[in-house]
């Protein structure tokens, strides 16, 4: 169709004009939900704050007002405000104002869980579930629970509860797969939060799949000493604490996998790259790049050819290109963002086979490392990594 052809500006009026008809009102308050899933600009959660204050003050039982209200003020530049005392000061006072005006609401009892960060007491967890026990965001912290526990089949319940609702978005199953499918035999892996995680248990109870590998995660193993204890024992792990930093200190995830190399070589440990760099300072000189995971070495070792044979006979990469129906999933920027994980492996390929005289093959991985980079908004730093790499001349 050209631009002279009068249907062009026919549809392109219409499209318009949907547009500006469905455009968000800014003063309509909107949705605030977890960064789990959304992350949004500091003065955007200050707008949604304001609006839904508003709205309470029209209706102070309006429970989903509450819970916007409460959320807006949670995840504000959450990351590094969440754990001041200023930022737990307005939460404890938002959920005292909730329990005087809607105690007895699915919204109260569940913000009061979520407030309290204590996992190992779900009684407020439990009550929200008793008032509405069919929403999926109280699987992750009933798993979660059962986790610390012990209690598999429970926990492999609510899991698969939280499967067969389809709240998590597919991108997240297909990149925990290839973290998963990072690694050797009966390894341990450490994670980080909940997106590198839960899909990873999910994929284990629910899919069946590599149930050898022994999943820390490094917030979950600072619960409690016995927890941690049990979790080693399923590689016949015997744990000293007297040897190791003090217990719960950012110091004592790098001395635990040195550890573990040191007294039991036969037992692989890896990280996902999604470990903050926090736990790994004391030991980034012995982690090897193998995919979406770190492995930890003490000895050098050909890492590429272990990054080669993941990616290209392992990993499953279709959803990076033609992720067929899951383009609305709340979770879809999340997902964008974990997936920049994999330009880092993609140009050590397009590396290895630039070095190799393999130009067909170093193309077919740099392009890739564009096309994640163009969909995660950073094209202008894959570009400069292309450059400083002197990979440009493969697709010239």
């Amino acid at each position: 169709m050209s631009l002279n052809d009068g249907r062009f500006w026919t549809i392109l009026s219409f499209l318009v004009l949907i547009t500006l008809c469905c455009a968000k009102d800014p003063e309509k308050p909107q949705p605030v939900y977890s960064v789990v899933y959304v992350e949004k600009p500091a003065e955007w959660y200050e707008t949604q704050e304001e609006l839904w204050k508003k709205e309470i003050e029209k209706d102070p039982g309006n429970a989903n007002a509450w819970r916007n209200y409460y959320n807006a003020v949670r995840y504000n530049r959450f990351s590094e405000t969440i754990n001041t005392p200023e930022k737990q000061a307005r939460l404890k006072k938002i959920m005292d104002d909730m329990a005087k005006t809607i105690p007895e609401s699915y919204e109260y009892n569940y913000l009061r869980h979520k407030t309290a960060g204590n996992i190992v007491d779900i009684s407020y967890l439990e009550k929200a579930y008793q008032i509405r026990p069919q929403e999926p965001e109280l699987y992750s912290d009933f798993s979660g629970y059962y986790e610390i526990e012990g209690d598999e089949g429970k926990m492999t319940d609510f899991l698969t509860r939280w499967y067969e609702s389809k709240n998590l978005a597919p991108g997240l199953l297909s990149y925990n797969y290839n973290v998963l499918f990072s690694l050797e035999k009966n390894a341990i892996l450490f994670t980080n939060g909940d997106n590198d995680t839960y899909p990873v248990w999910m994929l284990q109870k629910v899919k069946k799949l590599r149930s050898d590998v022994t999943v820390l995660n490094v917030s979950l193993i600072m619960v409690k000493e016995e927890y941690l204890e049990r979790k080693l024992k399923e590689k016949n792990i015997s744990l000293s604490f007297q040897e190791l930093p003090e217990y719960r200190s950012k110091a004592f995830v790098g001395a635990l996998a040195k550890y573990i190399a040191e007294k039991y070589p036969e037992v692989p440990v890896y990280f996902a790259v999604t470990v903050y760099q926090d736990y790994l300072t004391t030991i980034e000189e012995n982690l090897y790049l193998v995919g979406l995971a770190y492995k930890y070495s003490q000895s050098r070792f050909d890492n590429i050819a272990l990054i080669k044979k993941n990616l290209e006979k392992r990993f499953q990469l279709d959803y990076l290109t033609n992720d067929w129906y899951s383009e609305d999933y709340l979770a879809k920027p999340v997902v964008t963002k974990l997936n920049l994980n994999y330009i880092a492996p993609f140009l050590a390929l397009a590396e290895h086979y630039t070095s190799s005289d393999a130009r067909e093959m170093a193309t077919y991985w740099i392009e890739m490392a564009r096309q994640v980079g163009e969909l995660g908004g950073i094209q202008d730093k894959v570009e400069k990594s292309l450059q400083e790499k002197k990979l440009i001349s493969q697709v010239n």
